[in-house]
């Protein structure tokens, strides 16, 4: 297969955003490191560089990836290209099983038992609220699903804004954790990188694996059949392994909303392509805004601010321009 001038710039894109993104993380953030410090560091720069930043690059990155990928699955599944995790409020559902969890636990059990126990519990109702939502939105076409997963993350928001309340009440010596809610990627340390490593993994090849399927599904069900594919039950395969790896990235990183619609939709206006092309661009592009909206939270605006609200300015136009063109094409 002949391969076009226009197919080697997108990968030489591809290759290079993330490696660059990955320099300005590793010079960027609270504390700025000079570049010749990267490659021979001083003491200090050392420790920032291998104790805090590469931990925290490399938790951004793995998050990119899943939210991005577990966007474009999602549209795939649902046939809806404005689903998402955070819009179908998996991660709504996953932020109150967190908070959740602190009561049910409390602060009493060692670390290592909170760790993977709080992911459970999120898990739980990050599952839920996927569920109630395709439950609610199913027959009611792209609007429906939408709207169903706005009131379903509404609920849980509340939820857990009144279990904060109640915590910072139980609890007044914990500091607050608003920030989290909004999305947080700072100081997360080596231990959790192995399991989310092998989260995203794990969804990775199971999406290249499965790729041609995702395809069928996202086509008609009736098709899915005739392949041997039962879709409702792989969609309850595929919706709870996300809710499982999203929920993962909650306890970890709070709430981070948009990347998981935004990167879809800029690789289906400049790419286009089936789900295995989707895996690919998304991973890159992910870890690309990710990273790069994790440097303007970390101290580029001369403050600590939560990632969320900064990918939300930034998939706003992108959205807008979704929906003026699929309304021109309506009308046309």
């Amino acid at each position: 297969m002949k391969i076009t001038k226009s197919t080697y710039l997108k990968i030489l894109l591809l290759l290079i955003l993330p490696v660059t993104s990955l320099l300005l993380s590793l010079m960027y953030g609270d504390v700025y490191i000079p570049p010749q410090e990267i490659l021979h560091p001083s003491q200090i720069y050392r420790l920032i560089l291998y104790e805090i930043r590469l931990p925290t690059i490399i938790t951004a990155a793995l998050i990119g990836i899943i939210l991005s990928v577990s966007g474009s699955i999602m549209q795939h599944l649902l046939r809806n290209p404005l689903i998402d995790p955070y819009i179908a409020g998996t991660s709504s559902g996953g932020a109150f099983g967190a908070i959740l969890s602190y009561f049910l636990l409390g602060f009493s059990l060692p670390l290592s038992v909170m760790i993977y126990a709080q992911p459970l519990i999120a898990f739980f109702f990050s599952f839920l609220a996927t569920i109630i939502t395709v439950l609610i939105g199913r027959g009611r076409g792209i609007y429906g699903l939408v709207i169903a997963g706005v009131i379903v993350s509404y609920i849980f928001s509340s939820a857990y804004s009144i279990l904060l309340v109640l915590l910072q009440e139980r609890y007044p010596q914990i500091p607050p954790i608003i920030f989290w809610l909004m999305g947080q990627i700072t100081v997360v340390g080596w231990s959790l990188i192995p399991a989310l490593t092998t989260l995203t993994l794990v969804l990775l090849i199971l999406a290249y694996k499965m790729s041609r399927a995702l395809d069928l599904v996202s086509i008609s069900d009736e098709i899915s059949y005739t392949h041997g594919i039962r879709p409702n039950r792989f969609r309850i395969f595929w919706l709870g392994l996300i809710s499982f790896v999203v929920s993962f990235t909650i306890s970890i990183a709070g709430v981070i909303g948009f990347i998981g619609i935004l990167v879809p939709h800029l690789i289906r206006l400049s790419i286009g392509g089936n789900m295995r092309t989707l895996l690919v661009y998304s991973s890159g592009i992910g870890i690309t805004v990710m990273l790069l909206s994790n440097i303007i939270a970390d101290g580029m605006l001369g403050t600590i601010i939560p990632i969320t609200p900064i990918l939300a300015v930034i998939a706003s136009p992108f959205l807008i321009l979704f929906l003026v063109r699929r309304n021109d094409s309506e009308g046309a």
